[in-house]
């Protein structure tokens, strides 16, 4: 599930995570805000009611109009929120009911007894009252009133309201004003998915996907269009790139001409001593010879060894400053170092050469002979070959290297023996050159490890 680890995801189910909880959150509010104004506007609509009601019945009852105020009560029984309403005199006998049924009975034998009971006081003291059970689902109100003139005359509406209904209707209320955010919370989140996805995901991507190109050997690290932070990091980290390569390029070349120089000075010093000893050890040799034999064999072992050593001593400065490039061309110098391979290594060796003079450089040059150097020394090292080739060819407008032998493939482990400082070097000649390098093994009678560094002329 990478998805839900991207940046983009993670703000964005931030966001609706934290949207939900205040959704949530506002409902519980919602709620009791509703409910409570709800049962507020229910206790003002049950007093108004019992109070207009109780004037007019009080009116009717003195004009004796019955009828009249049946039909009020009718119209109170028309509201939602009523339970019941009766309204009884003195002795607790209905005279007019919302329930035709209870007319004329007992007010102790109707469902209003015992809010009758608890609130039979208000006869004494003439004064209305509500009440609202525990559960606050159910109001009860009780207004006085005289029925005649006369101050015994009296009775009371009895009222009982069910908010059960408008409760469920205020949840219902708020859950689908929830209902109603969510869906505009959703929404807001799908845009700012694709915002994020179009202003910072997109050019993110982009700025990684140049930062692996830039660590990569081909051409120069490219920067994002725009104005925005993320331009601004892709154009630091290209001048600095460009900085570091400059800096690695000034580097490499720092270190081949303190090869060079180590190289003309074996090449002078070191190779003439050991020229110079190896003649007067045959010199000596000849001396002693008449003398005694075995000085005398001694003595042309130390001399074919000093041979040896110079031999090996030329080949390693040439190796260090080859100056095949400068004096013959690259193809000498290749030649060069497969001759080294097969005295030093005991490796057969051969060269397939097209003249590239005109295409690369003489720096460029001598940067791809230190690349054919390694790959080939490496072989001889690790790989143990009976057989090493190079080829060096044009193709599709690519310098082409190749160093095939039929040794012990290439491994990682193989790379960090002696702690890598060859292929690190080979790595930023390969830079500089812009040059990729392939390893591949063509299989056969015997398997043949490929070595592939391809060039660019566009930048040679």
């Amino acid at each position: 599930m990478k998805l839900f680890h991207s940046i983009q995801s993670r703000i964005t189910l931030s966001v609706l995570s934290f949207g939900l909880l205040m959704i949530l959150l506002n409902n519980w509010r919602n709620q009791h805000w509703l409910k409570d104004r709800r049962l507020v506007r229910l206790e003002q609509e049950a007093t108004e009611t019992g109070s207009r009601l109780a004037g007019l019945l009080q009116h009717l009852s003195r004009k004796q109009q019955e009828r009249a105020a049946e039909l009020e009560m009718a119209y109170v029984s028309l509201s939602a929120d009523v339970d019941l309403g009766l309204v009884c005199n003195k002795e607790g006998i209905v005279s007019c009911s919302t329930h035709m049924q209870w007319k004329r009975m007992d007010v102790l034998k109707t469902p209003l007894a015992a809010e009758w009971q608890r609130h039979a006081s208000v006869l004494d003291t003439m004064a209305p009252t509500f009440e609202w059970n525990a559960e606050k689902n159910s109001l009860v109100v009780m207004v006085p009133f005289f029925e005649t003139y006369e101050s015994n005359s009296r009775a009371a509406i009895l009222i009982r309201y069910d908010a059960t209904m408008a409760l469920v209707e205020v949840n219902e209320e708020a859950w689908q004003e929830s209902l109603r955010q969510a869906g505009v919370l959703l929404a807001s989140c799908l845009l700012l998915w694709f915002a994020l996805d179009e202003l910072i995901t997109r050019r993110v991507r982009r700025v990684v996907e140049i930062l692996r190109a830039a660590s990569s050997t081909n051409g120069l690290p490219m920067t994002l269009e725009g104005h925005d932070e993320l331009s601004m990091i892709s154009v630091e980290f290209a001048g600095a790139l460009t900085k570091l390569r400059t800096a690695e390029n000034m580097v490499l070349e720092a270190a081949e001409q303190e090869r060079r120089k180590i190289g003309r000075d074996l090449h002078d010093d070191l190779c003439q001593r050991l020229s110079a000893i190896k003649m007067k050890a045959g010199v000596v040799q000849g001396m002693i010879h008449e003398k005694d034999g075995k000085i005398a064999a001694l003595a042309g072992q130390v001399a074919e060894e000093l041979s040896e050593s110079t031999v090996i001593a030329r080949s390693m400065a040439w190796g260090l400053a080859p100056v095949g490039i400068e004096n013959h061309g690259l193809k000498d110098a290749l030649e060069n170092v497969l001759g080294f391979a097969e005295k030093s290594y005991m490796v057969r060796c051969s060269l397939d050469y097209s003249d590239l003079s005109p295409s690369l450089t003489g720096s460029s040059q001598e940067l791809l002979f230190r690349i054919a150097q390694e790959l080939v020394i490496n072989a001889c090292k690790h790989s143990k070959p009976d057989v090493i080739t190079i080829t060096v060819r044009m193709e599709d407008a690519n310098v082409v290297l190749s160093v095939i032998h039929d040794g012990t493939p290439f491994t990682e482990r193989t790379a960090s023996d002696g702690h890598g400082m060859g292929l690190h070097l080979m790595g930023q000649r390969l830079r500089t050159l812009s040059a990729t390098l392939e390893r591949t093994i063509e299989k056969g009678e015997r398997d043949f490890s490929i070595a592939i560094v391809r060039i660019p002329l566009k930048n040679p």
